[in-house]
């Protein structure tokens, strides 16, 4: 009797586990952000953002990984997110700009960085 009410005890308990678990999901955008002010927009972005757990922005290879639960928000609203900025969000082989494409996108960049001597840009 012992053990059958043990056993009901933990399987009930494995099973409460898998009600609170969160739907983690990963994804990988690649972004034409030129400098670290972009990067810091994108990052205040994605830490407002509802459901996203965690998240690495990548400035030389223009990246942004992101961990998010599924069940609060998707890939969709966090490009959008990241959109709404100005920036071009792809998939990471989508986007292979050079300062020359990002200048002559619309970027969300508030500076020119190209030939900009500001230490946060990349020249």
């Amino acid at each position: 009797m012992k053990k059958l009410f043990l056993g009901i005890f933990v399987a009930t308990f494995l099973l409460s586990l898998n009600l609170f678990a969160e739907n983690i999901k990963d994804a990988k955008f690649s972004v034409n952000m030129t400098c670290e002010g972009c990067k810091g927009k994108i990052e205040k972005t994605l830490k407002a953002e509802k459901g996203v757990v965690k998240y690495n922005t990548d400035l030389a290879t223009k990246t942004v990984s992101v961990s998010y639960d599924a069940d609060k928000t998707n890939e969709d609203n966090i490009k959008n997110s990241i959109a709404k900025l100005g920036y071009t969000v792809g998939n990471p082989t989508e986007l292979k700009s050079t300062k020359t494409d990002v200048k002559s996108t619309k970027s969300g960049c508030s500076k020119n960085c190209t030939g900009s001597k500001d230490k946060k840009c990349n020249d």
